[in-house]
């Protein structure tokens, strides 16, 4: 049993990741997860990276990340993305880009924790948003209780275990939290439980602080808290990197 951190999609913003790091540290963690996409967007690649290998104990690789190293993954990217992506790979040391190569794609974590960037459905990409993609994952899930990120939104989907079939799970069934900073979200024992912390470097569900969580397997509740940062400092940064404006523009309005 474990307080465990739960970061994702930090993407180049320093600042913000070390609020998290600061939030978290008062909260009191054994572990500390990353669920990928370190990098991309934002202004502190190599920073972040850094931070990552220094502080977390667990590390998934994101979309981002994996771009960094594959030339043909242009294609899965829109223009303003790829800009950011190719702007990052000039920042990284081939060391940083060879930590990305081998970090693999889901871990299992303390407890049987699932962890991986998108979606536990086996070779697949999806943004878990609603029952629907929601359903797809949890009845990919093997263990009771999975994190994910990549959505950049905080979402917690819960189903009862008996009621999911080997590959199908009834989104009647599905009860999806959208949890408050600081409000607990049960995830009760006899279910299997998908938990996204949202997204720490640029966050888009409205609300432009960074987001981060806490998994407490022993009371079976996963927490999201809501960080200030500097944002200012994260924009000015961005458009002096000679990123596109867009990238630290958007951060004030968490979109």
């Amino acid at each position: 049993m474990a307080r465990i951190g739960v970061v994702s999609d930090i993407h180049g913003n320093a600042n913000a990741f070390m609020a998290v790091l600061n939030q978290l540290g008062r909260l009191g963690v054994d572990e500390l997860y990353c669920l990928g996409d370190i990098v991309g967007y934002g202004p502190a690649p190599a920073r972040c990276l850094d931070l990552a290998l220094t502080y977390c104990d667990l590390l998934v690789r994101g979309n981002h990340d994996e771009a960094v190293f594959m030339q043909d993954a242009q294609t899965r990217f829109n223009p303003i993305a790829w800009a950011a992506i190719e702007w990052t790979r000039e920042q990284l040391s081939p060391r940083d880009i060879d930590v990305l190569l081998h970090m693999k794609s889901m871990e299992t974590g303390t407890d049987g924790v699932t962890c991986v960037h998108d979606t536990p459905v086996e070779d697949e990409t999806a943004y878990v948003l609603d029952l629907l993609t929601a359903s797809e994952a949890l009845a990919a899930l093997r263990t009771p209780i999975g994190l994910v990120g990549h959505t950049h939104v905080p979402r917690v989907f819960t189903v009862p275990t008996d009621i999911v079939a080997e590959d199908f799970c009834p989104p009647e069934a599905i009860r999806m939290h959208i949890p408050v900073s600081g409000q607990p979200v049960p995830l009760p024992e006899g279910h299997r439980c998908l938990c996204n912390p949202g997204a720490v470097g640029q966050p888009r569900d409205n609300d432009p602080r960074a987001s981060c969580a806490l998994l407490d397997t022993e009371a079976g509740t996963f927490t999201v808290h809501r960080v200030e940062y500097d944002i200012d400092q994260t924009r000015t940064e961005t458009i002096e990197a000679g990123l596109p404006a867009i990238l630290g523009e958007r951060l004030s309005q968490g979109v």
